[in-house]
Formats: C-alpha cells, sequence, structure tokens
C-alpha cells in the first residue's frame, strides 16, 4: 500500500491580492482585525438604520397600529360615555315617573284610605268576601253537574 499526499501550490494564494499570509503585515487579514477583536466592517449600509424607503413603510406601519390603538382607545371611550347617557336617562325617566304618576296614584290611594271609617272598609271587605265565596259555589256547582 502506498500513500501519496499532494501538497497544493501555494504560490496561487500568496499572489492573490484578497489574501494575504498570515505573518504578513499587509493584507485584508490583519485589517479584520482590531486590538485582538475581530472588527467588520458594514458593507453599504449599517443595519440599525433602515433604508429610506423600509423606514417609511415602518413608519406606516407603526402609524397605522398607533391609528388603530387610538380609534380602539376613544371607541372605548365613547361606548363607557354613551352607557353613562343612557344610565342617566334612565334615572330622569324614572324621575319623571315617581313624580307625574307614583306619587299622584299613592296620594289618592291615601285620601281615599283616609277618608273611610273603619267599619267602612269592614262592610266592604265582607261584600268582597261574600262575593268571592258565591263565586267560588257557582263555579264548583257547574263542574259537579257537568
Amino acid at each position: 500500500m502506498c500513500w501519496i499526499f499532494l501538497m497544493p501550490d501555494l504560490s496561487a494564494h500568496q499572489t492573490n491580492p484578497t489574501m494575504g499570509s498570515v505573518n504578513s503585515s499587509e493584507g485584508p487579514w490583519l485589517q479584520r482585525f482590531a486590538n485582538g477583536r475581530p472588527v467588520r466592517k458594514p458593507k453599504g449600509q449599517q443595519p440599525w438604520k433602515a433604508a429610506p424607503d423600509q423606514s417609511r413603510n415602518m413608519i406606516a406601519s407603526v402609524q397605522c397600529i398607533l391609528d388603530r390603538e387610538n380609534f380602539v382607545r376613544e371607541l372605548g371611550r365613547y361606548l363607557r360615555h354613551s352607557d353613562f347617557l343612557n344610565l342617566r336617562k334612565k334615572e330622569l325617566l324614572y324621575k319623571k315617573y315617581i313624580e307625574d304618576v307614583s306619587e299622584p296614584f299613592m296620594q289618592k290611594m291615601k285620601d281615599r284610605m283616609d277618608s273611610q271609617s273603619q267599619e267602612e272598609m269592614q262592610k266592604r271587605r265582607r261584600e268582597q268576601l261574600s262575593q268571592y265565596l258565591n263565586y267560588c259555589t257557582k263555579k264548583d256547582g257547574s263542574r259537579q253537574s257537568a
């Protein structure tokens, strides 16, 4: 068994202007390091700065999101105000009902009750009870005969 090692021709690599030797003080390899740390030179544009058209697109997107959030905030505020106004409207309607309907009716009922004597009320109760009992006997009598 025979092992043959072929050595690459290094002379072609050293003459290449883009590649420098490790030991030489010239060339791109040494220029890429400063203080023992690699230094990257941005190509064309810095990564933290967007291109003008990208920047406009980002600003438009952000503005759209902010407009949507502002719209949602304003809509929530409008709905809370609308709920408050509806509740206030109900309160005012109830107050008007109390003043115009309920209180006058209650006053008339009280006046009517105060105008009747105790004997009149008992007589009226007895009449109402006898009418109810007559109705019930007629109703039960018609059921028994059927």
